[in-house]
This record gives structure tokens, sequence and C-alpha cells, in this order.
């Protein structure tokens, strides 16, 4: 009986350590901004100018990873609900489809589990011209960004994803400068051609206790073609919710730079096939 009742104890430690360790995996995944990992995600998103316009987006999405954790590409497609200040020809409050977004990672250099450099990561996204620009709902262009994400680790529970990124489209987009290829409620007409450099450095940070993390994220944006700068500071707050699943609330602020969107917030729920 002391036996059986002894590989009884063995088997639910066992367990339940193998749980946790999932848990841990799956954590890493779902707070790394570069995740390799096959997953469906659902964004909301609410976007909110300073001359208070605004509009809002349910954006689902899939992404398909190889099991080496090499390569990953996937597709979302956003929804969008404008909100606008001003008079648009009965066009104030529309839902429709925005610019579906496609994205590829690619991963030349990985070194799992290591202190210091641990992954080289090139990042290209490409947006779809599906919305209509015309009522605020999409750049009205195939806008392009190729970049690459280093990954360094300083200790286990804390990673660095600085980046460099250069977004830029194929003709005029209803969008500025800044704001990252999104429409521009502000005027619905269409502007320059987009050429923004922009460099990102987000620092996460894991809280085992809490089975979440936490994330600082600094933007600064050039745009070549307004010769203006723009600089975000983004918030994350993410928790696991199941084996596989995580939610996650984040919020970028403006804080300099030519005054156009003021907050975005971004409520993310992932769930992750394998």
């Amino acid at each position: 009986m002391k036996t059986m009742k002894g590989r009884w104890l063995l088997l639910t430690v066992l367990t339940w350590c193998n749980f946790a360790y999932s848990q841990n995996i799956y954590r890493d995944y779902a707070a790394d901004p570069v995740s390799m990992k096959t997953h469906m995600s659902i964004d909301i998103y609410s976007y909110i100018f300073h001359n208070e316009s605004q509009f809002y987006t349910l954006q689902p999405g899939y992404f398909y990873g190889l099991k080496n954790e090499k390569f990953l590409m996937g597709m979302a497609i956003p929804v969008v609900h404008n909100v606008f200040r001003g008079n648009f020809a009965g066009f104030e409050n529309t839902t429709g489809l925005g610019d579906i977004k496609m994205s590829a990672l690619y991963v030349p250099y990985y070194k799992k589990n290591t202190i210091g450099l641990e992954r080289v990561t090139f990042a290209l996204d490409v947006t779809a011209p599906t919305g209509e620009y015309r009522l605020g709902r999409g750049a009205g262009s195939w806008v392009y960004k190729p970049g690459v994400v280093i990954t360094y680790r300083p200790i286990p529970e804390v990673a660095f994803y600085p980046e460099v990124k250069f977004q830029f489209s194929g003709t005029d987009v209803n969008s500025r400068g800044g704001i990252d290829g999104i429409p521009d409620p502000d005027n619905t007409e269409k502007d320059k051609a987009l050429q923004n450099l922009s460099f990102a450095l987000p620092m996460v940070a894991q809280l085992e206790d809490w089975d979440g993390w936490f994330g600082i994220h600094i933007l600064y944006t050039r745009s070549l073609a307004e010769k203006t700068d723009f600089i975000f500071l983004r918030t994350d707050f993410g928790k696991m919710i199941g084996e596989r699943s995580a939610a996650s609330i984040r919020i970028s602020k403006f804080i300099a730079g030519q005054p156009r969107l003021n907050v975005i917030v971004q409520a993310n729920f992932s769930f992750f096939m394998r």
C-alpha cells in the first residue's frame, strides 16, 4: 500500500512539474514580440487621435511556425469601425474591412536558453490595400516593412528585443509619418508615400509568481517624407490564462514629436497550437 501511494505521489509530482514547465514555455513564447510558435490571435485596438477622432479594430490572425523555430508566416484580417470628429459626407461612423496584414519571420541565428545574444530575426510585414482609404479604413496602397530584431538576454528572467525597421509604400497613402502606416482620420485624402525609419528597444521581464510578464517599449520613428520625429512609450502587461493561452494589454502613449496620434490601447488573446 505504501509503495502504491508512493507511486501515485511521484506521478502527481511529475505531472505537476510537467504542467508547470509547459506553462513556463508558453509564457516565454507569449511574451516574445517575435514568437516563432504556431498560434492564433485576436487583437482589439483602440486608436485615439489628438483631434478626438478615433477608430477601433477587431483583428483575428493565424501564424504558422516551423518546429525548428526558424521560420514563421501569418496573416491578420482587421475589421475597422471609425468615429470621426468632423463632416465627412455621411461617413463619420462606418464599419468595414481594413487592410489585410501579412508577416514573415526568419531566424538565421538561434542559441536557445543562453545568456547574452540569443537570436537574430529578420522580419517582413506587408499590408494589402483592402480597406477603403476614403472612409479612413486603409492606407490605399501596398505598405512594406522589412527589419531585423535582436534578442538579448542579460539574465534568464529578462530579455531585450532591439529592432530597426524601414517602412515604405508603393504609392501615396492615406497615412502620415509616425503612425505606422495606419489610416489618418484627420484627413481621408492621400498624402505622400510613406518612408519611416524606426528604432525600438522593448524590454520584457518574466513574472513567474504571477505566471505573466511586464514590458516597456520605447519607439522612435523618423518620417523621411515629412522630416519629423515621433517618440512613443508602450507598456505591456500579460498573463497566462491556460496551459496554452495568454491575454495581454498594451498601452502606447505619444510623448514627443508632431502631435497627431495620441494613445493606442491593444488587448490581445493568443492560443498556441503546439
